[in-house]
C-alpha cells in the first residue's frame, strides 16, 4: 500500500489596485500562494482571506480557482 502525502498550503485572495481605489481594484478569480502573488506586479494579498488546501489542488503556478467545492474555512491571522 503506497501512501501519498499532500502538504497542506494556506492560499490568499488578492487583488490588483490600489488599496485606497477599491473601486478601480481588480479580483481575479483565484487564491494563490503568496509565492506567486509577491511575482505579480501591482497584486496585493488580502491577508484575512485565506484558506488552507492540498498542494495537489493547486495549478502549476500555484493558484486554485474560487469554487463552491472548495470545503475549506478561512484561517484568521
Amino acid at each position: 500500500m503506497i501512501n501519498s502525502f499532500d502538504m497542506k498550503l494556506l492560499v490568499y485572495r488578492y487583488r490588483y489596485g490600489s488599496d485606497q481605489a477599491a473601486n478601480h481594484a481588480h479580483m481575479p478569480p483565484y487564491y494563490a500562494t503568496l509565492e506567486y502573488i509577491e511575482h505579480l506586479i501591482g497584486a496585493n494579498a488580502i491577508k484575512d482571506q485565506s484558506i488552507e488546501v492540498d498542494e495537489s489542488d493547486l495549478d502549476g503556478l500555484g493558484r486554485i480557482a474560487i469554487d463552491e467545492k472548495v470545503n475549506s474555512r478561512p484561517c484568521a491571522d
